[in-house]
């Protein structure tokens, strides 16, 4: 599990096929799964990349999904580097030991509508997770929204929507994406990622620079409310660097 602070600050712990191989097969049935879902390609690498490091670290097939996955219609992309931010993404979620997954739509181009939910219910209910990361649901962006509330749709009600069984994470989180995005975020578990901050740090600003250009005011920017934001995280309970959650609902913790 998570390790980190909940609530009242108590300690938080942190499709397989039978064509498989047998070793590969039990592998795959025995790592637990925890899935982060966004809104945009950079949202789960700037709200919770330590929290995905660390959960690598402990043996958890990591997967990030991201709603949008055409960029034609944003200006630093377009039609001429949609390709290098998708396998540019995917690569460097990859050397991190993390799957990144994109859907088809655009930015102001979804919305909560029966196609939209059916196609992240399928999603997310073939990962299987165990441990579920949506986007704080009050937010300035629509894009934020609009996820948050499909991605809370597909952990929770997915059977509904696609008429199939499927499993519910044990346990869900909402996260942010810093103070210029969310509204009334007050999170209640605090996950300590001092270990692996300067790691989670340098995967954001690689990620800025494959999109904006390495030279681009945007990296820097990026990574500095990052640190700035996981720094005064961490001095709320008394650590270095942290990323803060709030609990989906309560969930009782044996503090002894």
């Amino acid at each position: 599990m998570l390790l980190g602070l909940t609530g009242s600050m108590g300690i938080l712990p942190l499709d397989a096929s039978w064509d498989l191989d047998y070793p590969r097969f039990m592998e795959t049935v025995d790592k637990k799964t925890l899935l982060a879902v966004g809104a945009h390609y950079d949202d789960c690498i700037f709200g919770v990349p330590g929290i995905l490091l660390r959960a690598v670290q402990k043996g958890y097939r990591v997967v990030i999904l991201s709603i949008i996955g055409d960029y034609t219609n944003w200006a630093p992309v377009g039609t001429d580097r949609q390709n290098v931010l998708i396998q540019g993404t995917k690569r460097l979620c990859q050397d991190k030991g993390v799957e990144m997954r994109f859907l088809d739509y655009r930015s102001m181009h979804f919305g909560v509508t029966s196609e939209t939910k059916r196609v992240v219910c399928e999603q997310v209910s073939n990962i299987e997770a165990d441990i579920g990361l949506l986007l704080w649901p009050n937010d300035t962006h629509p894009d934020h929204v609009v996820a948050s509330t499909l991605t809370n749709i597909a952990f929770r009600w997915s059977e509904a929507v696609t008429g199939r069984r499927a499993r519910r994470p044990d346990t869900l989180y909402y996260y942010d994406n810093g103070p210029r995005h969310a509204i009334g975020f007050e999170p209640d578990t605090f996950v300590d990622i001092s270990d692996v901050s300067l790691e989670a740090f340098a995967w954001l600003g690689s990620l800025m620079a494959l999109v904006q250009g390495e030279q681009s005011r945007a990296v820097a920017s990026a990574v500095e409310a990052k640190e700035k934001l996981a720094a005064y995280r961490g001095g709320t309970c008394g650590v270095k660097f942290c990323e803060a959650l709030k609990s989906f609902n309560a969930y009782p913790r044996d503090i002894l």
